[in-house]
């Protein structure tokens, strides 16, 4: 059974990395689905995010994950086909099993 992990408005808040609302679905969908929390704190850029251990576990299965910053970008990821793909995307996979 997948370790569930419970975090505070608080720290939800502080969650950046692409648009705040996107890391969060993301880091919030990889928990869920038993793959980690992919929190830990980084001062140089001010938030919480794991992005380099989000990389990894994406690159692990053929994808390159290509997070963006600031409220104007969004996350990217591309297939081991070369296909772009956006965050809703790769969360509806992970939602799925199929990633």
């Amino acid at each position: 059974m997948p370790k569930k992990i419970e975090l505070t408005p608080e720290q939800i808040e502080q969650i950046r990395g692409g648009t705040i609302n996107e890391s969060c679905d993301l880091m919030l969908a990889l928990a869920a689905e038993g793959y980690g929390p992919y929190i830990k704190v980084n001062e140089n850029r001010n938030d919480l995010l794991d992005i380099e251990g989000m990389q990894a576990f994406f690159a692990e299965r053929g994808y390159k994950f290509i997070p963006a910053f600031g409220d104007q970008e969004q996350n990217l990821f591309i297939a081991p086909d070369g296909m772009p793909y956006g965050n809703d995307y790769v969360i509806y996979l992970l939602r799925n099993g199929q990633l």
